[in-house]
């Protein structure tokens, strides 16, 4: 969309604080799992009519007070998420991460008291509900300070089954990892 001296109007800015708003919505159906692609031509387009706007010197105060306003909510909007992109793409674990009281780096040779034996993982199904509750009673046995409500359980679960949706993945083996003392996730199929 151009964006001509008489084209910056509120209902211009209105118009690409709604488009914003689909693009919103957009991205949560990616990381929920319902897109398999996520809307990045949408996202880079609004980015370069936002980037015109602001360019544009010829504003009113008014006009002026809406295009910097729209611009910090796409901005606030677009970090969020680059960084939940990246995250996917790293592999990080889909649970928040864990502070534990032991804080350092623990070299390979030296058991931490945290760390987990070896042969913690799950095999999960998108066929067999009953396979997330497997791997969630050992991700509970390992950490169960952090693991004590439903509405927990229901995202780390619902997080688990996006990134296999994401993966094309039917059946996987989730390993759980202590790295450093934080527990990672990793999806393999």
């Amino acid at each position: 969309m151009e964006y001509s001296e008489k084209k910056i109007t509120e209902n211009s800015i209105r118009e690409l604080d709604r488009r914003i708003e689909n693009l919103k919505i957009q991205f949560n159906l990616f990381f929920a799992g319902e897109l398999k692609v996520p809307p990045d031509k949408e996202r880079d387009e609004i980015e370069k009519s936002i980037r015109k706007i602001l360019s544009y010197t010829g504003k009113s105060s008014k006009i002026k007070l809406l295009t910097q306003n729209l611009s910090l909510k796409f901005s606030l909007y677009n970090n969020m998420w680059l960084k939940k992109l990246n995250e996917n793409e790293l592999g990080l674990p889909f649970i928040k991460k864990q502070k534990i009281l032991k804080t350092g780096y623990t070299s390979p040779e030296k058991k931490s008291p945290f760390s987990l034996p070896q042969g913690h993982s799950a095999k999960v199904s998108l066929n067999e509900e009953e396979s997330f509750e497997r791997f969630y009673d050992l991700l509970k046995k390992i950490s169960p300070e952090k693991l004590k409500n439903q509405k927990e359980k229901e995202k780390i679960i619902n997080s688990l089954k996006s990134q296999m949706i994401f993966k094309n993945y039917i059946d996987a083996e989730v390993k759980l990892k202590l790295t450093r003392g934080k527990i990672k996730i990793i999806l393999k199929k």
